[in-house]
């Protein structure tokens, strides 16, 4: 059982009676009787500590033995739940923490510890705390976009720069390896191979024309008379 929304309006005068020896009522403070009823209906014990604190702000005694409990089993919290406004952390608790310098991070801290131990949070906090988390995702989502802008304009450059060393790098005007590469250039030598020298024999024609001036030479005379 919780003690609900309003549970910092806690009874201090319902439990416990007898005279301090100061000559106070001590039903008006805050000990083990009221200890047990707050157990009893639910309490945290950072509610419980709370509820102490207020009594103590109220003028109410808090006794020895309920301090010694409350540093045995309690610590402070990380923010004053209680001091200004109502009970949870509302627009009065969230107006101290942002005047103070708070931040996204602390305001969730100081939120996560009132939900945490039924301290409650305000509606005033719960829109801050919405529409932070709205803002906060729409500059994280602009942010990566704009990192995969730049990653793809970067990939972009370097593939431009590739294309142009590989084009530098690749001749294409005559008389380069590529056009020599690609001739069918050759020459002819006498007696050899299709090669990168070659020569043919003389023509029959030819051959046969210096035959015939050597024979007319040596075996017959002209029979032409001037």
């Amino acid at each position: 059982m919780a003690p609900g929304k309003r549970w910092m309006d806690f009874n201090y005068d319902a439990y416990g009676m007898g005279i301090q020896p100061d000559g106070s009522d001590w039903q008006r403070g805050f000990g083990f009787k009221d200890l047990e009823a707050a157990q009893n209906q639910g309490y945290s014990n950072p509610q419980i500590r709370i509820l102490a604190q207020r009594a103590e702000k109220q003028g109410r005694p808090v006794g020895k033995k309920m301090k010694s409990w409350l540093s045995s089993n309690t610590q402070a919290g990380p923010w004053d739940y209680g001091g200004v406004g109502g009970a949870e952390f509302g627009q009065a608790d969230l107006n101290m923490a942002l005047g103070q310098g708070a931040d996204y991070n602390k305001i969730k801290e100081y939120t996560d510890y009132a939900r945490k131990w039924g301290i409650g949070v305000g509606i005033e906090a719960e829109d801050w705390m919405r529409d932070e988390r709205q803002q906060t995702f729409q500059e994280q989502l602009l942010q990566q976009q704009q990192q995969q802008a730049a990653e793809a304009t970067r990939i972009q450059e370097e593939m431009a720069a590739r294309v142009a060393r590989v084009k530098g790098n690749s001749p294409t005007g005559v008389g380069g390896n590529a056009a020599f590469r690609g001739s069918r250039l050759s020459i002819t030598e006498a007696g050899g191979r299709r090669g990168t020298r070659r020569f043919s024999r003389p023509g029959t024609q030819f051959m046969n024309t210096l035959n015939s001036g050597n024979t007319a030479g040596t075996t017959t005379k002209s029979t032409l008379n001037i």
